[in-house]
């Protein structure tokens, strides 16, 4: 999906960190196997895939299992096992976007939808009320879906995604289906995306300041850790392009990048203004110095012929005169750089 290019720039590096036992009852996954995905620029995701048997259509205890306030959340227990390795040891994640991977082998999409499709959307929006929501709303829903497959449905919401396949020919020992990878590698991007921007706006939170070197840096880095934003895996196909534009309005990645572009704007003004102001100081050390200088020969030349005999005369009018001169020509810089 990213290309060649892009996995040896080792822009991402994905780590497998171990199988947390849970424990599992009553068809619920027994166990998570876990993954941490490092960006570049440092930002990290964790992937926790659970998997459970098969089992019929029950979308709110589905929803108890990803809802970290339930009682018999899943998400709760292996977030408390992930918090200390998470940077703050915060109570809850940063951000939560879990993807429900669903098969249906026993019907078409069509039959699935017709029977469950308001259950879909509730699992979607991770809606735990008992209320039911407009027919009109579950229809605009799921006709936002994406998925270029026949009998496929994939949706994204603010609060999750949805990937159902009917009819499917995976095997039970398949953990992440095929079909379901590239809406897997657009959703963890957009969460690295952004994490990365909520990263450099943390970075602006006290304004611009810092040697050139720092700023210069700054400025590097951002540019560096915009490159997912820029194209890199929306360019790749169709279908990733859609869902990266979707994710992108829904998890709020655009004024994320208004915001961090503003800044970039006021951190490149000050790099060229700290830029001209050292040309302007080396411009005016330059003029002081010739200026001075020229004007000591002059005054040597002349101070020789007076003071034929005296050297020490001819040294102090020639000292003199080069001081002098570098005082009037340094006030009338100022002055005409302050007029």
């Amino acid at each position: 999906m990213l290309g060649e290019p892009y996995l040896q720039a080792r822009r991402l590096q994905r780590t497998s960190v171990g199988r947390l036992k849970l424990p599992g009852s009553d068809s619920q996954p027994t166990h998570a196997d876990i993954h941490l995905v490092i960006h570049k620029s440092g930002a990290a995701v964790w992937e926790v895939w659970l998997a459970a048997p098969p089992q019929p259509m029950d979308v709110p205890r589905w929803i108890r299992w990803l809802d970290m306030e339930s009682e018999d959340s899943l998400a709760r227990t292996v977030w408390n096992k992930l918090a200390p390795s998470a940077t703050g040891h915060k109570s809850s994640p940063e951000m939560a976007l879990p993807l429900a991977v669903l098969r249906f082998r026993d019907g078409t999409l069509d039959e699935l939808m017709a029977a469950h499709g308001h259950d879909l959307i509730k699992l979607l929006h991770r809606d735990v009320s008992e209320e039911r929501y407009k027919a009109s709303f579950v229809h605009d829903e799921l006709a936002a879906d994406f998925c270029r497959r026949e009998q496929g449905l994939s949706l994204v919401a603010r609060n999750g995604a949805i990937d159902v396949h009917a009819q499917t020919k995976d095997t039970e020992e398949s953990l992440l289906p095929r079909n379901t990878l590239p809406l897997l590698v657009t959703l963890e991007l957009l969460c690295l995306e952004r994490a990365v921007l909520r990263s450099f706006l943390t970075r602006f939170k006290h304004g611009v300041y810092g040697t050139m070197d720092d700023l210069v840096q700054l400025r590097r880095d951002i540019f560096d850790g915009l490159e997912e934003y820029y194209g890199t895996l929306a360019k790749t196909h169709g279908y990733t392009a859609e869902a990266t534009s979707l994710g992108e309005a829904l998890f709020g990645i655009n004024d994320l990048f208004d915001s961090v572009v503003e800044r970039l704007e006021a951190l490149t003004f000050e790099i060229t203004m700290r830029n001209q102001r050292a040309v302007n100081r080396l411009g005016l050390w330059l003029t002081t110095s010739f200026g001075a200088i020229e004007t000591g020969f002059v005054a040597a030349s002349i101070a020789t012929w007076y003071y034929t005999n005296n050297l020490l005369a001819v040294l102090s009018w020639t000292v003199g005169v080069a001081l002098a001169t570098a005082l009037v020509i340094s006030r009338l810089l100022h002055w005409k750089m302050k007029a």
